[in-house]
């Protein structure tokens, strides 16, 4: 009864001393798994943060890039829209400068149209009045000479009479022929002015469209 008893006295201890190791053994393992639970746990709460974080920079970044876009956007259409109105000033403008022209030259023609009927009865009355003085110089000179040559002797109807006459008469007409001559080179010259303005106007007008042209294409595009 004493041995029985002295063993299990001796063995208490070594139960016990077995019993604490497994308690402090078993504390630590829960410590470690609630330590590591702990981490996991601040890992994902860090991760979710950062995730949230980024995809709050992106909407920021989509955000500023709707804003910028919607920027060049207005910039372009308010581009534009001063492109055309300086295409409409510019377009007016020269449409302007064309109708400027266009009623100069008309002016300056219906002067010239205005004035070539007067400059022609000019002429022509005056042609009138160099043929009567002609004719008129013809007589004086055919009764000068019959009375020469009757005074001499001589009857107009002789051969040397006659010729000087005729001589006379002669004259007379190429005179006529070489003024009706000059006359027509004057007619002609006023149609010829005329002719020539209108040609010169429709060069103008070309020209001035070329002109303008070349403006609008080098200023718009």
């Amino acid at each position: 009864m004493g041995g029985i008893t002295s063993l299990v006295t001796t063995a208490l201890p070594a139960v016990s001393t077995v019993a604490g190791t497994v308690g402090k053994f078993t504390d630590s393992s829960t410590s470690a798994q609630a330590q590591r639970e702990v981490d996991e746990r601040k890992y994902a709460y860090e991760a979710q943060k950062q995730q949230l974080e980024w995809q709050r920079e992106d909407a920021l970044r989509r955000q500023d890039q709707e804003l910028q876009r919607q920027k060049d956007e207005q910039a372009r259409v308010e581009a534009e829209q001063q492109r055309t109105r300086e295409m409409d000033w510019l377009a007016q403008s020269q449409n302007q400068a064309a109708d400027q022209l266009r009623s100069n030259q008309a002016t300056d023609m219906a002067d010239k149209q205005g004035s070539a009927p007067a400059q022609l009865a000019q002429i022509n009355a005056n042609a009138a009045a160099e043929e009567r003085r002609r004719v008129d110089a013809l007589r004086r000179t055919m009764a000068r000479t019959r009375a020469t040559l009757g005074a001499s002797g001589v009857s107009a109807a002789d051969g040397s009479g006659e010729a000087i006459l005729l001589g006379a008469v002669n004259d007379s007409a190429m005179e006529r022929q070489d003024a009706g001559q000059i006359d027509q080179i004057k007619r002609q010259a006023i149609q010829q002015e005329l002719d020539n303005a209108r040609r010169r106007n429709l060069l103008e007008q070309a020209q001035l469209a070329d002109r303008q042209r070349l403006e609008f294409m080098s200023k718009f595009y």
